[in-house]
């Protein structure tokens, strides 16, 4: 099928209905509105026009391309691109710091460093630096998991601190959502948050993912089976820690989605069994996600890249209703996970970023893979993970002006 077949030209007038169908609108909703509306496959007059961001070296490259040089960062890339976004809540649902960042060596390849959790960790100094090659993990057994079982305390002030007016912190173990309104109310920015025309998320922190960062990719894997009482004393305070902190912010701001960050898929899916993700971890998403839907917030996910098929059907009974990133090359797709599940789920992500690697004909042939169930609403269509160094720059505009004409997406580029 040619790509004119799939050209919507008059796309921005045109109002999506969740089922397939359109209608012209004039109405100009915000994109808090819009993102809103299509995660409950409503109509919109644009779909929000989000993305993941970039590797490093990414904008680098593209400036040798002819990208602008006061593109500089992400902040500065989403402005010239014209892509759109949201805000977060300033609270921590995981760990405060343990130790403190330090250099523990540097050569002309690599640096090597501990970080605030007490990774240690290896980095390249030369081409992409995307992600750490782990050395050491601090929780090797009860006693080193002690400093961290204290670092998630979810009365810690610090989890709060942009809370509360400069000044004063005081603890909060008694906290009454009253007097903390009094003190976010002298905030500026926070008045601002309460007013936004952007989606305001909030961390649903993570159960799985931090704990497999602490202890390391192996040892998770098999101390469900080896010492199971420790796997899930670490879960649940972990979970007490999550539902504490949303316990207490939640009665204070309307918040539109919740997005915590496990990233324990790889492509042949998660690195603990479903089965102990579904009896240890299961429980305290449908806690999570009960607490959500009780301050009205009904959007919850995680971050997980990789095959999450294995464990989706796990995330929909208890609460986690929209998939993200649903990376593609991985294994994950949009197009087979609406099929399965219907508007049972929600989908944010899927465009496979490989495409915007290969070429231009196989960036039209991914987005018209994945366009009937755009067109259906409860979806965001998103490169599925950061952009890679090697996407050329005339690749990712082609990329952007194809999401405008045939998704309709908002936000006005400078290119």
């Amino acid at each position: 099928m040619d790509a004119e077949d799939f050209s919507m030209a008059s796309m921005r007038k045109r109002v999506w209905t969740g089922d397939g169908s359109q209608k012209v609108s004039d109405n100009k909703l915000s994109v808090r509105e819009r993102f809103r509306r299509v995660m409950f496959f409503q109509e919109v007059d644009k779909l929000p026009n989000f993305e993941f961001g970039y590797w490093d070296r990414t904008l680098e490259n593209w400036r040798r391309q002819g990208l602008p040089d006061w593109v500089v960062d992400e902040r500065t890339a989403y402005e010239y691109f014209g892509i759109e976004n949201w805000t977060w809540l300033p609270v921590n649902t995981s760990l405060t710091p343990v130790f403190e960042y330090k250099v523990l060596e540097e050569t002309e390849e690599y640096i090597t460093y501990r970080d605030e959790s007490g990774c240690v960790a290896q980095i390249n100094k030369k081409g992409d630096r995307s992600i750490p090659h782990y050395l050491d993990f601090p929780i090797k057994n009860r006693e080193t998991w002690q400093p961290f079982k204290k670092a998630l305390d979810p009365d810690d002030p610090r989890r709060y601190a942009h809370l509360w007016a400069a000044g004063e912190e005081p603890r909060i173990s008694s906290l009454v959502a009253r007097s903390i309104l009094r003190r976010v109310s002298l905030r500026e920015d926070l008045e601002r948050l309460r007013s936004s025309d952007l989606p305001v998320g909030v961390s649903g922190g993570s159960l799985i993912g931090v704990p497999r960062n602490l202890i390391g990719f192996e040892h998770i894997a098999v101390l469900p089976y080896e010492d199971p009482e420790f796997f899930e004393e670490i879960v649940n305070t972990f979970g007490e820690c999550i539902c504490g902190v949303l316990e207490r912010v939640l009665p204070l701001f309307q918040v539109d989605f919740c997005l915590g960050w496990e990233d324990f898929c790889f492509n042949q899916g998660p690195v603990v069994s479903p089965d102990v993700l579904r009896r240890v971890a299961g429980p305290w998403y449908r806690r999570i996600a009960d607490l959500l839907v009780a301050h009205g917030c009904c959007i919850y996910s995680t971050d997980t890249d990789g095959n999450i098929l294995p464990v989706v059907e796990i995330f929909l009974d208890n609460g986690l209703n929209t998939m993200f990133p649903v990376e593609v090359h991985a294994g994950s797709d949009p197009v087979l996970l609406r099929r399965r599940y219907g508007k049972r789920i929600r989908l944010w992500g899927g465009v496979d970023k490989m495409a915007l690697i290969k070429s231009k004909q196989a960036i039209d042939a991914e987005l018209q893979r994945i366009l009937p169930v755009v067109e259906q609403g409860g979806f965001i269509p998103t490169v599925d993970h950061r952009v890679p160094a090697d996407v050329p720059l005339d690749h990712y505009k082609h990329y952007m002006d194809r999401k405008r004409e045939w998704f309709g997406v908002g936000g006005e580029p400078k290119y």
